[in-house]
């Protein structure tokens, strides 16, 4: 049994569920229980049985034994490969993840090398387009035609969420029950609605606990228009593309976009031509060069006669 547990495991690596199947079919508890049955058949063999009866029976115990020992070290070899096993797959999942999240990166920095100029030059094309028809627009509503209407902002006519009116969504006759004396209309909540039509079927006039120690409240059933509307809305701007900073591609390029705390268009041009005539800083900066004086390799130190010379 157990040799051919041995032997179904050697020659080529084992996954982790082969080790554990072959490890599941080790029964030492087994093995032990019919080296003990030996161990009683021999002791009676010793009294009703010949010499080679007890030789025969101590065979199988060493036999049995011999098994016993197998399977002990085949337990501990297979406990061994599989942790090796459950290493070297966590090893590969590992790898796996690193090699996809490389694959991953390489590729997010090729598009970055290649997409993000080409953003970064439509954003500025953009914003320069955005604030000359904004200038345009300021300096024709100053002067506007003869009935002509006032010019929007590009930018807010796109991006702005715009107030609407009032709007009336449906309307109809309802009969309602409200607090008689109140100076303004207050319909009470559904619930007593449903209750006061059915205690005051037919009638227009009922009352109602008021809370208090046995005190009650006049209420009246009053015909009214039910209406259900959306309140009027005043304009949403949006935060302008002018506040959006656009740095450039690395450390030490021009920014396409510096963002201003606060711009109107014609600032946001002014700094358009100053980031045009930007350049990338140095490679080196000459005000961080440091200067140090080293002995060369292998230096003999100068005689102090010629050095006083």
């Amino acid at each position: 049994m157990i040799q051919s547990i041995l032997k179904s495991i050697r020659g080529q690596a084992k996954s982790v569920a082969d080790l554990e199947r072959a490890l599941a079919q080790i029964d030492v508890p087994r093995l032990e229980a019919d080296a003990e049955k030996l161990e009683d058949d021999r002791r009676q063999t010793l009294l009703d049985g010949t010499d080679k009866d007890v030789e025969a029976v101590e065979r199988k115990i060493e036999i049995a034994n011999r098994e016993i020992e197998r399977a002990y070290a085949a337990r501990s070899e297979l406990e061994r490969r599989i942790e090796q096993a459950r290493n070297a797959e966590a090893e590969q999942v590992k790898i796996a993840r690193y090699d996809a999240a490389k694959a991953q990166a390489d590729a997010a920095a090729k598009e970055l090398r290649k997409a993000y100029p080409d953003i970064g030059k439509r954003f500025v094309a953009l914003l320069q387009t955005i604030a000359a028809a904004q200038i345009a627009v300021e300096e024709a509503n100053r002067n506007l035609p003869d009935g002509a209407t006032p010019l929007q902002d590009p930018e807010v006519v796109v991006r702005a969420k715009l107030g609407e009116p009032e709007k009336t969504i449906s309307e109809e006759p309802v009969d309602v029950w409200c607090y008689s004396n109140a100076r303004d209309i207050q319909v009470l909540p559904e619930d007593e609605q449903v209750e006061l039509n059915a205690k005051y079927r037919g009638s227009a006039q009922g009352v109602i606990s008021s809370g208090s120690a046995g005190g009650f409240t006049t209420v009246t059933r009053r015909r009214l228009i039910r209406r259900s509307y959306v309140p009027r809305t005043t304009n949403v701007l949006p935060a302008r593309l002018a506040a959006v900073a656009l740095p450039g591609l690395k450390v030490g390029d021009p920014a396409f976009w510096d963002a201003p705390a606060y711009s109107d268009a014609r600032t946001v041009l002014a700094i358009l031509a100053r980031l045009a005539d930007a350049r990338p800083a140095p490679a080196i900066n000459a005000a961080d060069l440091i200067v140090e004086y080293v002995d060369p390799p292998n230096a003999e130190p100068i005689p102090m006669a010629e050095a006083a010379e």
